[in-house]
């Protein structure tokens, strides 16, 4: 199984930036799962306009989730 990568953060400031990064760093990780199929996608806001994305052995594989801190 190959090493999960490391969490990537994303900073906008309006939510079309937000929405475009949020798209482009997905699509990323997408790809990297399907080297991991026991892992999904977790996108987490961590305050406004800051969110993390990450590979989660909590989320089922092809599924992305979101969660609020």
């Amino acid at each position: 199984m190959p090493a999960s990568p490391a969490p990537q953060t994303i900073t906008a400031s309006t939510a079309d930036e937000a929405n475009t990064l949020l798209n482009i760093v997905v699509e990323e990780f997408q790809h990297l799962a399907r080297q991991d199929p026991g892992c999904g996608i977790l996108v987490t806001k961590t305050g406004p306009g800051q969110f993390t994305v990450e590979l989660s052995e909590h989320v089922p594989y092809g599924l992305t989730l979101q969660a609020v801190v």
